[in-house]
């Protein structure tokens, strides 16, 4: 029994002060791009998808485990944008929809890491992203010269009854490059931002019954600063 506390003891010892010099908590931000795609049951619409800008900002925490891997957590404030044209058989006219989401982001990532020399490193990284939005807007207008309103909302955009799924589950995958407290990241997280809506109706009425589908993607570069919390 002694020897086992012994063990239990310098392990404990050995492994403890090893991990918390390790954790370290700093500020994340970047640009964004964002890219939707949008289709329906209705074979008569056309969903012409745009890339939209972004941007997301926050703290970072990173905890290495071990010189080779670990794990790191974010808690950002996050914009997307996307937008398509929208068009429908038998109707001249061709719509441009916006959209605008803000959310809470909160990554979590399991990485590995491998040095290069002079304590640069290469990292890579995986895990999922929990995200909750928090407002937003829709504003559509015809694509002519006359760039004629059809609909600007922001009030009930999320929820049951909403057009659009208020959390989200996504998956992201990236690298980093580390340098002592320097950070510099590239990353690509893909989610469901939206489920089955009976009614599609934006700018143009879709057959009744008809339903629309969402799915978005969205590319981050990302810039870090950490501290060493031991210090």
């Amino acid at each position: 029994m002694n020897v086992q506390r012994i063990l239990v003891a310098l392990v404990f010892a050995a492994v403890v002060p090893a991990s918390v010099a390790a954790q370290k908590l700093g500020f994340i931000g970047g640009p964004s791009m964002s890219h939707s795609t949008m289709w329906c049951e209705d074979e008569g619409a056309g969903f012409k998808p745009i890339p939209g800008a972004g941007f997301h900002v926050g703290a970072l925490f990173e905890w290495d485990i071990t010189n080779r891997w670990g794990w790191d957590a974010a808690v950002m404030y996050e914009m997307r944008s996307s937008a398509f044209d929208l068009s429908y058989s038998g109707v001249d006219t061709t719509n441009y929809f916006n959209r605008q989401l803000f959310y809470l982001n909160v990554p979590v990532h399991v990485y590995v890491n491998f040095p290069i020399r002079n304590k640069y490193v290469i990292s890579t990284f995986v895990g999922p992203v929990f995200t909750c939005a928090l407002h937003g807007r829709d504003i559509a207008w015809e694509n002519t010269e006359m760039r004629k309103p059809v609909m600007y909302e922001k009030e009930d955009l999320f929820g049951k009854e909403g057009r659009i799924v208020r959390c989200e589950i996504a998956a992201e995958i990236g690298m980093a490059f580390k340098y002592r407290n320097f950070q510099g990241r590239l990353s690509y997280q893909y989610g469901i931002n939206n489920l089955t809506k009976d009614n599609y109706l934006y700018t143009l009425p879709m057959t009744s019954g008809t339903k629309t589908y969402l799915t978005q993607g969205t590319l981050k570069l990302s810039f870090a600063y950490l501290f060493d919390l031991r210090k």
